[in-house]
């Protein structure tokens, strides 16, 4: 009778307390679910690295940590469009809370794959986002995408490399004609040279391999200095283009700060972690439920001008105070 009574107990006590937990476990709130962001960049460099490096330290400043508050995926396209292609395919497949495609070749890709989802898209690095098909207009970009443009204004930096090199008088561009994001800077130029009193010598580089060969091309044609804009394939290829530059004593400027570290002589435009860290702010507002059609396209908040004073000293370049007053140096 006592043994009976005490499993009868024990029986009612396991019974009330799974009811228990079960009736208070419903009334608990879920965990919250982790976000999902897709990131994918052209190739593994330096610049485009530097983007999203920006991109995460603003979604962290902003609240989103990886593996805290949201789920990374990462795919690296190694310079291969057909790679960027098969990427976005894999991302729409995915169905992630948001698309940060780095650089105008990954972008391009995921715009055109997300034609048939219009899962929330933003770009970052996109020289020129019109031309290169991703928005019809930048300040309302419309569909489910906007993004961050690194374009710099190119008038502001012929100025600077003309106040930089006094002497300068035949400038010659090196880029890739495949490549949007030299574009629009390579027609500006054209259009400025004729203003500014400068010639302008282009050499074309269709691939990495070819930018050697383009360069001496252009140290043959007597340039004064050469001019790399933001073009993925160059900007791959810049100790190429320094060796032969450092070789015939021939200056190189360019639109992306991190060539001048590599040994080019100055540069004028927006840092990429710059460019990476307005992307991420614009990202965190798309993840809170904004709209990125809506959001108008931006660039970074500064235009940055670095030079490299070793690479002064050995093209025998003296720089104008004025530049010394207003430029950092790397």
């Amino acid at each position: 009778m006592y043994i009976t009574s005490r499993i009868k107990i024990a029986v009612f006590s396991a019974v009330t307390f799974v009811s228990s937990t079960f009736f208070a476990s419903s009334f608990l709130p879920a965990e919250p679910s982790l976000k999902t962001i897709a990131i994918t960049q052209i190739v593994d460099h330096p610049a485009a690295n530097a983007v999203r490096e920006g991109v995460l330290a603003a979604l962290k400043d902003k609240g989103y940590e990886e593996g805290k508050t949201f789920t990374l995926i990462y795919e690296n396209a190694q310079s291969s469009p057909v790679t960027a292609s098969q990427i976005a395919q894999k991302f729409m497949s995915l169905k992630p809370d948001l698309i940060i495609p780095i650089t105008t070749p990954s972008t391009q890709a995921v715009a055109k794959a997300n034609e048939g989802y219009a899962l929330p898209v933003v770009f970052a690095a996109v020289t020129d986002p019109i031309a290169s098909g991703v928005v019809d207009s930048l300040p309302h970009p419309g569909g489910s995408i906007t993004g961050v443009t690194d374009a710099a204004p190119i008038k502001r930096q012929i100025d600077f490399f003309k106040q930089a090199l006094p002497h300068l008088k035949t400038l010659g561009i090196l880029y890739n004609p495949g490549d949007n994001s030299s574009a629009t800077p390579v027609k500006e130029a054209r259009e400025l040279a004729k203003e500014e009193g400068l010639t302008l010598i282009e050499a074309t580089a269709f691939k990495t391999s070819d930018v050697p060969a383009a360069m001496k091309q252009l140290v043959g044609r007597g340039v004064d200095a050469v001019f790399v804009p933001l073009d993925n394939t160059v900007l791959s290829a810049m100790d190429a283009v320094l060796k032969v530059a450092f070789q015939h004593k021939i200056p190189v400027v360019s639109s992306d700060s991190d060539s001048v570290e590599q040994g080019a002589l100055v540069s004028s435009g927006y840092t990429h972690f710059d460019t990476g860290y307005r992307a991420g702010e614009i990202a965190a507002q798309v993840l809170e439920g904004a709209n990125p059609g809506q959001i108008s396209v931006a660039s970074a908040q500064s235009l940055n001008i670095y030079i490299n004073k070793k690479s002064a000293q050995t093209l025998n370049i003296t720089f104008p105070k004025a530049i010394l007053e207003i430029a950092k140096e790397m």
